[in-house]
């Protein structure tokens, strides 16, 4: 229940347009030449390439995304590190560039 719960909050988060900044911040210092537009996309298809994993590579990404987790009576708050989420986009970028170099 606390799994799904946060893989919710995870995807509203991703789509918060303070997290999108940072995240295009932190990806563009994991891999500078990265345009704005080529983050928001691969931000707005966390949710397919979630899909894709494997368990293993779901927790891997976790264990970049998050933080801290806290769960309440009153509800449960996801603590996100911008710099995962740029790493990331740049995982998520870089296999499209490297089809586009080919």
């Amino acid at each position: 229940m606390v799994e799904t719960a946060v893989m919710q909050e995870i995807r509203r988060l991703v789509r918060a347009p303070e997290i999108v900044a940072q995240t295009v911040a932190a990806a563009k210092k994991e891999m500078p030449p990265i345009e704005e537009r080529d983050a928001v996309a691969a931000l707005d298809r966390f949710s397919e390439v979630w899909s894709a994993l494997f368990p293993a590579e779901q927790a891997r990404i976790v264990r970049l995304l998050i933080e801290r987790v806290t769960v309440t009576a009153e509800g449960l708050a996801v603590e996100l590190r911008t710099e995962g989420l740029g790493t990331l986009v740049s995982e998520i970028v870089t296999p499209k560039r490297e089809e586009a170099i080919a």
